[in-house]
């Protein structure tokens, strides 16, 4: 099971989605703001965040930004009207998928699972300001 939220405009949408996580047995929460998300996101709440790129507040991957800060293990999933172009200007982003707005819920179900399970098998992300080396203790002789 996982825990779900879903950030986006088209309300309708983003509760048909829900819908169709909580009936395959996850938690599913919908909401329409920016810092909702970056909140939930600090909190710990959730596994996986989709939002609507192009919502006001993430255009140009500002809050994408800070929400890989704050919640380096979330899995991220991007709704956009145009998600080749996003692939294409985020090729080395942190995205576990990016899809059309219009993504049907057998897909959007699907893309939550994959991205589940390509996020668990990742190394855990290097902590920020952490020595890319352990430190080793001396030895005592």
């Amino acid at each position: 099971m996982a825990r779900v939220m879903i950030c986006d405009d088209d309300r309708e949408k983003a509760e048909e989605l829900a819908s169709a996580l909580r009936a395959a047995g996850h938690e599913a929460e919908v909401c329409r703001h920016t810092m909702d998300v970056l909140r939930s996101a600090a909190d710990g709440r959730f596994d996986v965040i989709a939002l609507g790129l192009d919502m006001v507040g993430f255009g140009r991957g500002g809050a994408v930004d800070v929400l890989s800060e704050i919640a380096p293990r979330v899995a991220v999933i991007a709704l956009h009207e145009r998600p080749a172009e996003i692939m294409r200007a985020a090729a080395h982003s942190r995205f576990a998928a990016v899809l059309p707005r219009s993504v049907g819920a057998a897909d959007f179900t699907y893309a939550v699972a994959r991205a589940l399970s390509e996020h668990e098998a990742a190394p855990p992300p290097p902590r920020r300001g952490a020595s890319p080396t352990p430190l080793l203790e001396p030895s005592v002789g």
